[in-house]
Order: C-alpha cells, then structure tokens, then sequence
C-alpha cells in the first residue's frame, strides 16, 4: 500500500483502450496506412477517392493567380527586415 494512497489500485480494470495510431504524426499515419499495419485497414475504394479529391483541390490551388502580400515593418537599419514569398 502506498503511504499516500488509499490502496485502490493506480489504474482501473475496465480502462478504455484506445486506437494505437491516435494521436500520431500525419506522415506516420500515411505511412502506417500504406503499409496497412493498423488494426483495420481501410477500404482502398475510399482511399482512391481521398486521394483524387486531394489531387483536385491541389490542381485548382495552382491554377490561382499568384497574389502579392506588402508587409511594413519598422526597423532600426534601413534594410528590410522581412521579406516573404508564398508559393
């Protein structure tokens, strides 16, 4: 028995499991997913279907003008402190 507890048990019989890819990284989670180590690997049908909306919505964001961001930053040199290009 623990001198500060009450002597119940640290942790419950009946805990929760939870799905062992929760909470990963997004890149090990597509790689778990390619290598179909997870408990319940996915449907490939809904896999393509992913990917093709996927690759939709990237064609269109390339197909948008390009567009021009003017950032005034006050600085103590006469250099520009920040420059950004967004691509």
């Amino acid at each position: 028995m623990n001198e500060n507890g009450s002597g119940a048990p640290l942790a419950p019989e009946n805990k929760v499991r939870r799905d062992p890819r929760r909470g990963l990284h997004p890149l090990h989670e597509a790689a778990m997913r390619i290598a179909e180590l997870g408990a319940k690997p996915r449907s490939k049908t809904k896999d393509l279907v992913g990917m093709l909306l996927t690759h939709g919505a990237r064609a269109w964001r390339s197909t948008q003008p390009d567009v021009s961001i003017h950032l005034h930053v006050t600085a103590p040199s006469s250099r520009r402190p920040v420059r950004l290009r967004i691509k």
